[in-house]
């Protein structure tokens, strides 16, 4: 049964909604399920705080206000029983209230004279003699009516209690009651028709299934022991030590019998306060050293104690730690931690036999013998060192090894030919544009990878040496393993974003078997939470915490990690009490013998906390095999004779069209230029048509490859109800007179508030202050649009991410979900559209020969498009095999060494040719200026990328020679270059340019808020200096390479940077970012750089070198242009 408050709308279940209202004060509540206002029978007084249910015995319950019930009663009549808000029980006993109220006869619906048997039958007394059963009925009149009907515990004296005056109250059910009277049933409107069906729709696609029959009020359980493992085994056993755990064993078996009972029984009861706080006592006497608060150091380990030691990053695999609170990694305080990690050979006091004044302690530390759990090492290998090789940083990881060809189940390809660079965040670079400061000396990173402060030295574009090695599982044996490995994965990459918090205490389930378990943490003053939510939702009185809200929760020296989320939530004397559990495919036990002090909690983002809740909804079981990639995926090929929408389709078109239709599973690989849009728009068309499936879901990593498709739909489809849903920090930058403005989901629900809620959005658009109630009535109001809007919408476009949101929820099914640009999708976020319900179709359109997702955590980087064709699980994946971009000079090498002959030219010379310029494929040798290095220090990472002044200046030149000479317009000229110093020395030099940007208006910047892990935070990691953002100055374009992935240009100018002695190119040798690089142009690429440099740096650069020798086409004089 269901109650929704009147005050807020919010809907809830009986538990929920008295916590509800008791926090909230509400007054109003409906219950959605007798269509009725809870209101006294006699004045009809609907305040829950003054309603009380009254039960007289086993003969009669009614429903009563304070007043009327004092007015009607007096002190000898009132009865003991009674279910109120105060007690917590009003809406728990409402359902059996109801049933009274509105019981009546079988057979003839008389309400007066009744008898009940324990099977819930009630007859009358003239009904009575007709069953053959009469004998097992009990009259209401002998007061024992209720507890036979109801099926109440009956008390010895339950007959001898006051009888209701009057006996029981009739007349108060169907046929008309005195006090609430059912609602007239009238017809329902589309708008109260769409609002019930949202909401229970939202219900379903909200629940995560519990294991646990546990919650608040019934947990039972005990404080976890701040002691040595051993002792705490025997305390957890002791009744008499439940109550007040102590921290060490002079306290075991002196527990108060009287505390016991009282907190031991409930689980959330009031704590006694601790006389030795031991965090606050480790705390204190081990501070940390300065020179460990602001490097990344190192910890040398010995896995299982055996074998040789490794120096590893701290960024690596976690390295174990006893669980004592000593050390900086387990160092407890009531701020934030990052849990620094010691350098190889550092000792800090307490951690050494001499310094540790616990010799239970030492014991724990001595060898790596035992874990931190007490448990040998061995027995529990430590999660993923079977995909990562810790190896030293001095080591080189660009060329790491890999598998050999087994059964054509690894991949093959060097780590460093498929790692998309890594991306900066907006906070490194201002929005004016800064160039970063030069490297001084050089001699720093040969100091064994790091600088003498003991940052580690990281070049943009290649990958940290925190994993020498890692190998890609393809295939899994079933889905917990499979859940449990990106679980895991995740966890890393949320280490290097999220902070840990160390502050709260654990009461442990009595239940060895029980998978939850509660966390008390503090309210009030705690810096930890202040820094988990914004100003203005403090402000509202937001909880730091929500249901179905997502953790790691990990031991001190992060060896062990179970992943849980919040079951139940409340707010008791000044602290949170959270009821967790842990998600289904957890393989560990709960550590019950063990303290608080001894773990720590990290919060996920928001795009981490939706694929977490994602892998709860994976139950199809096409997905489930494609996820496990043991099975081969069935396809299906047949002719529908379809009447294509266009007669421009080519035949590979056509077909990957047909596929779709005929199969829950397409990959459909589109190389650059060859209509994907296009495909995507005809295959929207055809389902819309022939099967009225709607709304079909169009997702990708980034909101460039979204806008494309949307756009073209807009522009060709205008009858169709086409929606936008953005994250809420791209809603600013798509306004209404933006070309996707008037589809937005933002601006629709925007136009359609009321005047007084619209002041109350441009508030908050604003960051201003708002009421609490104008808050409520602004969450309302809103919702009500959008649930209206995205339901009767036909096609939905968004990001992976983003179509975990609220907004999507209310989708019942979503029978087709096409998802572009599908290689630069992380598996783990394209989880998120893969678990939407209802799904019948899905489709992957991607180029595994272009740049993938990047992330700290090689396993993250991988897409399953990629990982589905290594594992040989799709056959035959569909290709898009006609090019229409490129003029066919510029597609040739591609084509011909990227695509191996497989991609064919749809465009002729005279389609692709430009007035005036003769030479659209040109390279133009710049050998005169070397390259500089740029130092970016962020965290504890020293970030190294390249800048070339002198390819500046002649890039320049080109571009005039464009605008003036050749007449391109600026907004069809785009500068593309691997380091984003180049990027940034470029777009200085040409703001300031007068003939360039004759009005000297400021630079612009656009960036596509994609959502791989990591692009939006994480300043110092290996994604920092490299991001989604494209420099704008007067129409100009200048990006990274990276960036421009999905963009084209009629001209592009490539600007390599690189020119050494040394012949390095860096991350120039990728494959598949030289292939990005060759394929944005339409009509004329121009290429800078030194081609010595590049022939010797690498294979591919030098076949290309050659080839552009063949042609011809490679000058030192731009005359020639």
């Amino acid at each position: 049964m269901d109650f929704q408050c009147r005050t807020c709308s919010q809907a809830y279940d009986a538990e929920q909604m008295m916590k509800h209202l008791s926090s909230t004060r509400h007054k109003t509540v409906f219950d959605t399920s007798n269509d009725e206002d809870i209101c006294c029978e006699e004045c009809q007084d609907k305040n829950i705080h003054q309603l009380q249910i009254i039960r007289f015995g086993g003969e009669d319950m009614i429903l009563l206000c304070n007043s009327c019930f004092r007015k009607e009663y007096s002190e000898t009549e009132r009865p003991s029983t009674s279910y109120s808000l105060q007690n917590g029980s009003i809406l728990k006993f409402w359902e059996k209230y109801v049933k009274v109220r509105e019981c009546c006869c079988d057979e003839c619906g008389e309400e007066s004279n009744l008898n009940a048997n324990r099977n819930g039958e009630v007859l009358c007394d003239k009904c009575l003699p007709k069953s053959n059963r009469a004998k097992d009925f009990v009259s209401e009149k002998s007061g024992r009516f209720l507890y036979i009907y109801l099926g109440l515990n009956e008390t010895q004296n339950s007959t001898r209690k006051p009888r209701k005056k009057g006996g029981r109250r009739v007349g108060r059910g169907k046929k008309g009651r005195k006090g609430a009277k059912i609602k007239k049933e009238k017809k329902e409107t589309f708008e109260a028709k769409i609002s019930r069906i949202a909401y229970e729709v939202k219900k379903e696609n909200s629940t995560i299934q519990s294991s646990s029959s546990s919650n608040l009020r019934n947990f039972k359980g005990f404080k976890a022991v701040e002691s040595d493992p051993v002792v705490a085994a025997k305390v957890s056993k002791s009744e008499t030590s439940r109550s007040n755990p102590g921290p060490s064993n002079r306290n075991k078996g002196k527990g108060n019998k009287a505390n016991h009972k009282k907190n031991s029984g409930n689980g959330i009861g009031k704590e006694k306060e601790r006389k030795t706080n031991i965090r606050n006592n480790v705390r204190n006497s081990q501070p940390i050293p300065e020179d460990r608060k602001n490097t990344n150091s190192r910890v040398t380990t010995n896995s299982g104690g055996k074998g040789k030691n490794e120096s590893v990053d701290k960024h690596q695999l976690p390295q174990p730690k006893a669980l004592n609170g000593h050390g900086s990694g387990s160092t407890n305080t009531t701020g934030l931690k990052k849990g620094k990690k010691e350098h190889a050979g550092q000792k800090t006091k307490g951690n050494d036999k001499t310094g540790n004044k616990n010799p239970r302690e030492a014991k724990l530390n001595s060898a790596g013998r035992k874990n931190a759990l007490g448990k040998k090492s061995n027995n529990q290998p430590n999660k993923g060192t079977s995909r990562w090789t810790i190896g030293s940083d001095t080591e080189s990881s660009r060329e790491p090894s890999v598998s050999p060809n087994e059964n054509t189940n690894s991949i093959t390809k060097s780590r460093n030919h498929n790692k998309k660079a890594s991306k900066p965040t907006l906070n490194e670079k201002s929005k004016t544009t800064t160039i970063p400061k030069k490297l001084e000396t050089k001699n720093q990173e040969k100091n064994n990878g790091k600088t003498k402060d003991g940052k580690l030295i990281y070049e943009e574009g290649e990958p940290l040496t925190r994993y020498n090695t890692f190998k890609p599982t393809l295939s899994y044996p079933d889905l917990n393993t499979y859940l449990n490995d990106y679980s895991f994965a995740l966890f890393l990459e949320q280490k290097l974003e999220n902070e840990f918090v160390q502050n709260f205490n654990i009461l442990w389930p009595r239940n060895e078997k029980d998978t939850a378990f509660i966390i008390n943490v503090e309210k009030n003053n705690n810096s930890e939470l202040e820094k988990l939510l914004p100003a203005n939702l403090l402000a509202l009185g937001r909880p730091a915490f929500n249901e179905r809200q997502p953790f790691f929760f990990c031991t001190q020296d992060e060896q062990k990690v179970w992943y849980i989320f919040i079951k139940e939530l409340s707010i008791q004397r000044g602290k949170y009490v959270l009821l967790v559990e842990l998600f289904s495919w957890n393989n560990l036990s709960l550590p019950t013998k063990n303290g608080s002090s001894q773990f720590k909690l990290l919060p996920t983002s928001a795009q981490t906390s939706r694929i977490l809740f994602a892998m709860t909804r994976i139950t199809n079981p096409k997905f489930i095999g494609l996820l496990l990639g043991q099975k081969s995926i069935k396809e299906i090929y047949f002719d529908n004779r379809l009447k294509f929408s266009s007669d421009k389709l080519n035949r590979s078109q056509k077909t990957a069209v047909e596929h779709v239709l005929n199969n829950s599973i397409t990959i459909l690989q589109g190389p650059p230029g060859t209509g994907k849009t296009s495909t995507i728009e005809e295959i929207i068309i055809q389902v819309i048509e022939r099967f009225h499936a709607f709304p079909i879901l169009c997702v990708a990593a980034s909101n460039i490859a979204i806008d494309n498709i949307a756009e073209k739909i807009m522009e060709n489809r205008p009858q169709i109800k086409i929606l936008r849903i953005l994250s809420k920090k791209k809603e600013q930058q798509y306004s209404d007179d933006h070309p996707l403005g008037e589809i937005c989901l933002h601006n629709i629900v925007y136009k359609n508030l009321s005047p007084d809620m619209q002041v109350v959005a441009n508030k908050t658009r604003r960051g201003e202050m708002i009421s609490k109630s104008e808050d409520t009535k602004f969450y309302k109001e809103k919702n009500r649009i959008t649930n209206k809007v995205v339901s009767q919408s036909q096609i939905i476009f968004t990001t992976n991410i983003a179509a975990g949101g609220r907004e999507l929820k209310v989708i019942k099914e979503c029978p087709v979900v096409i998802m572009d640009e599908a290689t630069q999708s992380s598996e783990a976020s394209t989880l998120v559209p893969l678990s939407l319900p209802g799904i019948r179709n899905f489709v992957f359109v991607g180029d595994e020969k272009q740049l993938s997702s990047f992330s700290n955590i090689p396993q993250l980087e991988t897409s399953l498009f990629e990982r589905v064709l290594s594992n040989g699980t799709y056959k035959n994946p569909l290709m898009l095999d006609t090019q229409y971009r490129m003029h066919p000079k510029i597609s040739e090498f591609p084509i011909k060494k990227i695509y191996n002959g497989e991609l064919k030219d749809g465009v002729t010379d005279e389609q692709k040719a430009w007035p005036g310029v003769q030479h659209p494929l040109f390279f133009y040798q710049c050998d005169l200026g070397p390259e500089s290095r740029v130092r970016s220090t962020q965290r504890d990472i020293v970030g190294f990328t390249y800048e070339n002044k002198h390819e500046c200046v002649e890039i320049v030149k080109i571009i005039q020679i464009l605008m003036l000479d050749k007449k391109v317009p600026l907004e069809e000229i785009g500068v593309i270059t691997p380091y984003s110093a180049q990027r940034d020395l470029l777009s200085d030099i040409l703001t300031k340019n007068v003939v360039i940007n004759p009005k000297q208006i400021s630079m612009q910047q656009e960036y596509d808020e994609i959502e791989l892990f990591n692009a939006a935070g994480s300043q110092g990691t290996a994604g920092s200096l490299q991001n989604n953002v494209i420099n704008i100055i007067n129409g100009l374009h200048v990006a990274t390479v990276d960036s421009f992935q999905g963009h084209e240009k009629s001209f592009i100018i490539f600007s390599c940077v690189r020119n050494n002695t040394e012949n390095k190119i860096g991350f120039l040798r990728d494959k598949r970012r030289l292939n990005v690089a060759l394929t944005r142009a339409k009509h004329g690429l121009i290429v800078v750089g030194n081609k010595n440099v590049l022939r010797k740096g690498d294979p591919l650069w030098k076949d290309y070198i050659t080839y552009l020798e063949e042609q011809d086409v490679i000058f030192t004089d731009l005359t020639a242009y």
